[in-house]
């Protein structure tokens, strides 16, 4: 039986081996990515993961967790996770539904009948989607929160005689303390503690390395958390009990591939409750909000289906990437979100070198290498010329720089190539906001354009100031 056992185990530890070696370039690739980024806009530390039907292909660690001390950032520290923190609630949610605790049509009140009755009726469908009216934060929140709430329940008075912004299932506004809202009913609903259901949901999962993010309590292999002035300081101290369900969490990249498999794979919820919660809304009017129940949704450049859900606070940036038809998993989490510029565009763009992994040709390769001369415009419609410098590293991997005029300074942008399929390439360069420029080649010149935009969802930018800018370039040195 050991024998056997052992076998079965060498045999699983292989095709993790075949299943991680397949994306080795990707990983290279992104780490140029990331690390440029890191350093453009001084993130002490961060932490990725990747799986891809079910196995963990990429696990890695970047910088520190702890300036002062030089500790390093390991697969086991733990980040603040910021507004991540609503799909992860949205699992023990997807439960209650699943077990007919909760009732998504019913007035809210059903479960609270002591909170404060509004002009219209709210439901649970309406907090999870943000249609309910609910406010977001406002100028009069403080920035860092000291106050400590017991319960969830308690932290229900920040928010709990204000008006309604709007009828609920009228319009989409992202609102947080709609999520506080929600895990005040998923209590009651449940009769079951808040801290209680999301612990047992996480037990669920797999996710040994989650919790609340308390702050009276010690949480082992915490990171710290930082703001900037000039250089990286220490955050002040900051109470998330006023947020939990909606921003409160700690967790690691590692632990959030792992919910998101659980979810595409249905192992924990059934299909009917994933596509329940993550399918586009519809107003009251039949407008696709492209948010369900505690996730965006929407189809990204390479046409497929993507769902995730970002996060940003002063002292994190969380994001969590699925692609169900491919079933793989992204996650990225910083330790810091002051001066920072990393929306869920950059996550994407890094993503997907996971759902294009391809191997270039010598004749590829050759065709690239050398020193380009470009002509382009800016996002202010100013023509500016600039050059594309790539080359070859140990691994394979055909990057450089990219340098041009913008706003009346010359900048160089670290890039690297992400895709080479025919003649048509795909590169992306950190500035920091990536920059993702697609080409044809013909002899020895290119011709294509460039993008520098947040479609995450593949809805059409409206505001032309981010349509795509045309890009040519000729080669001058091979």
């Amino acid at each position: 039986m050991k024998t056997t056992l052992t076998i079965i185990g060498l045999l699983l530890l292989g095709l993790h081996a075949i299943v991680a070696q397949n994306y080795t370039k990707a990983i290279d690739k992104a780490r140029v990515l990331i690390e440029a980024h890191r350093e453009q806009t001084n993130i002490p530390g961060c932490q990725v993961a990747v799986m891809v039907k079910g196995q963990l292909v990429w696990s890695e660690g970047f910088g520190v967790s702890d300036l002062e001390n030089k500790v390093k950032v390991t697969a086991d520290t733990k980040f603040r996770v910021a507004s991540v923190s609503k799909p992860m609630t949205a699992m023990a949610l997807g439960k209650l539904i699943e077990s007919d605790q909760l009732d998504m049509d019913k007035d809210m009140r059903t479960y609270l009948p002591h909170f404060p009755d509004k002009e219209y009726i709210i439901t649970a469908r309406h907090l999870a989607a943000s249609t309910s009216g609910i406010r977001h934060y406002n100028a009069n929140d403080p920035e860092f929160n000291t106050k400590h709430y017991n319960t969830v329940m308690a932290s229900l008075e920040n928010f709990q005689n204000d008006d309604l912004l709007f009828e609920p299932g009228s319009q989409y506004l992202y609102s947080s303390y709609g999520w506080v809202l929600l895990s005040a009913v998923m209590e009651k609903a449940s009769d079951t503690s808040f801290f209680t259901l999301m612990e047992n949901t996480w037990s669920e999962l797999g996710m040994g390395n989650t919790t609340f993010d308390y702050p009276d309590k010690s949480v082992d292999n915490t990171s710290k958390f930082y703001l900037y002035d000039k250089k990286r300081k220490l955050a002040p101290a900051e109470n998330r009990s006023f947020m939990y369900a909606g921003g409160g969490y700690l967790s690691t990249a590692n632990d959030l591939v792992q919910m998101g498999d659980m979810l595409i794979s249905d192992k924990y919820v059934n299909q009917e409750t994933r596509e329940l919660l993550t399918s586009t809304y519809q107003l009251n009017n039949g407008t696709k909000t492209y948010y369900g129940l505690g996730w965006e949704t929407g189809v990204n450049r390479l046409g497929s289906k993507v769902v995730f859900h970002s996060g940003s606070l002063p002292t994190s940036v969380a994001h969590l990437i699925m692609y169900p038809e491919e079933e793989l998993v992204f996650a990225y989490l910083a330790n810091t979100g002051d001066h920072v510029f990393f929306n869920a565009r950059e996550a994407q763009s890094i993503a997907e070198l996971f759902l294009e992994e391809n191997e270039f040709t010598k004749t590829q390769t050759e065709n690239l290498l050398g020193s380009w001369q470009i002509e382009t415009s800016s996002l202010r419609n100013k023509d500016t010329k600039g050059m594309l410098q790539l080359t070859l590293d140990s691994n394979a991997i055909i990057s450089g720089s990219l340098t041009f005029k913008r706003s009346k300074k010359k900048i160089t942008c670290p890039i690297t190539v992400s895709t080479i399929k025919g003649d048509k390439v795909h590169l992306i360069a950190v500035s920091p906001m990536f920059i993702d420029l697609y080409v044809t080649l013909k002899d020895n010149a290119f011709t294509g354009y460039w993008l520098h935009d947040f479609n995450t969802k593949g809805i059409p930018e409206k505001d032309p100031y981010w349509k795509p800018r045309k890009i040519d370039g000729i080669k001058i040195d091979h």
